[in-house]
């Protein structure tokens, strides 16, 4: 445990996050291209970015169990080995039909990553460092959102479609041969055996063991309110956005983007410290950044005319901010569920995030089309992605968020309740500021 082959087996299980990231996020800047090589509009343009996020979503408690019953590794390998495949259709597609059966096999395979990982760092890893781990994994994911909005983004503009997504196709590959070389699920004896789950009999309960924890419905609120907004704007309607919508040139529109992965991964690390160092105070971590993800596109959204560069760079801060937050749900789960389901409680976890993202993005196309119509049919000669119908299209994550503020402040509620039960009183947060003060005056 804690060992040199324990950074070395979970780095190579972060790297294969990070490809994952890569075909994910691939489309975020291949939009334009893609509305032209199909030749579709804003709603349609969204399916193809949607279906993806939808498959993701409706994987993860089937991947979850899995995960409990055959173990990190296999569903690592299994998920690289899918994605090749699905970025190879891509690469070739001609026609949208196939993209998108493409995208239904990256999702699939990019399902069995994320919380594959986190449940190979928990075989491998003991005592604090744990609660810093899935920071940590998050912040190298991001290096393959970077890799999409900077080299991808290039290398598309160079040569063209499939020889760019082939390329990716090829560095999935490379990173299951790593997979399958390296990565175990835990040193002898150092983790329970994975094959302890009686399928199909014994995964409904402890499936439902995890859902009725309040921490695990806590880490998937967390989740659902602060990965949603960043997922829309990195994953599909962030580079329009600022590249129609605002105007900015491809490279700057590629810029900002890459501000909101600089930022994570500069605040990763650090959400994971303070997690740390403060678990009973991280709820009110999250809601902190929820309220700040909220005030800061409510003033985008009203800015008289185009907002300024300087209000732009805020928000892709704060967005770069809200995801490392997202992760701090899956540090719910792992205080609130024993190891052998850590897997399926994971799994709940991740489902909000992308169900909140597979909700807002075919809304927003939707909704662009439906302002595009009607201006046009009102004598105006507006484009799609005007930045009028973008301020109406993205309000529509206010209503997202203002769902999961609820939910986080009712589910902290209930999880609070039930440690009072356990002997752990947790009280407001003034009072806790107040005492360390004293403290220090001592």
């Amino acid at each position: 445990m804690n060992s040199a082959r324990s950074w070395i087996v979970w780095g190579v299980g972060a790297i294969a996050y990070m490809v994952a990231i890569l075909h994910r996020s691939s489309l975020g800047v291949a939009g334009p291209a893609a509305a032209e090589r199909f030749e579709v509009q804003a709603t349609l343009l969204s399916t193809l970015g949607a279906v993806q996020v939808g498959v993701y979503a409706a994987m993860q408690i089937p991947v979850g169990v899995l995960v409990d019953r055959y173990g990190p590794r296999v569903l690592i390998a299994s998920g690289a080995a899918v994605m090749v495949g699905g970025q190879t259709m891509v690469a070739l597609a001609e026609e949208l039909p196939l993209a998108i059966a493409g995208r239904i096999l990256l999702g699939i395979g990019d399902a069995a990553t994320f919380i594959s990982v986190i449940r190979l760092q928990s075989g491998w890893f003991r005592g604090p460092i744990v609660a810093q781990m899935s920071q940590w994994t998050a912040t190298t994911g991001q290096l393959g959102q970077l890799l999409s909005v900077v080299p991808f983004a290039w290398l598309l503009h160079q040569v063209g479609w499939t020889l760019s997504f082939g390329s990716l196709a090829i560095v999935g590959a490379v990173a299951l041969v790593l997979v399958l070389l390296i990565v175990f699920d835990a040193p002898k004896g150092g983790a329970p055996a994975t094959g302890s789950i009686d399928v199909p009999v014994g995964w409904w309960p402890r499936l439902r063991s995890a859902m009725r924890q309040p921490g695990t419905r806590l880490g998937f609120w967390t989740h659902f309110s602060l990965l949603g907004s960043t997922n829309v704007f990195l994953l599909l309607w962030g580079y329009p956005m600022l590249v129609e919508g605002l105007g900015y040139e491809r490279g700057q529109a590629a810029g900002l983007m890459a501000i909101v992965v600089g930022t994570g991964m500069v605040v990763g690390p650090i959400v994971g410290i303070a997690t740390a160092r403060f678990p009973l105070r991280r709820s009110t971590l999250v809601l902190a950044i929820v309220g700040l993800v909220v005030a800061t596109w409510t003033t985008v959204l009203v800015w008289p005319g185009h907002p300024p560069t300087w209000l732009v760079i805020v928000l892709v801060v704060v967005l770069g901010i809200a995801g490392p937050g997202s992760t701090v749900g899956f540090d719910f789960a792992r205080t609130f569920n024993p190891l052998r389901v850590l897997g399926s409680a994971n799994g709940v976890v991740n489902i909000g995030g992308f169900m909140a993202s597979f909700a807002l993005m075919p809304a927003i196309g939707i909704i662009l089309d439906a302002v595009h119509s009607a201006r046009a049919a009102g004598g105006e000669a507006v484009g799609v992605y005007d930045w009028e119908g973008f301020r109406i299209a993205l309000a529509s994550q206010l209503v997202v968020l203002a769902i999961g503020l609820v939910m986080i402040v009712r589910t902290r509620r209930v999880t609070r309740s039930r440690m009072r039960e356990e002997g752990i009183e947790v009280g407001p947060v003034w009072t806790a500021i107040a005492r360390r003060m004293r403290r220090r005056g001592r």
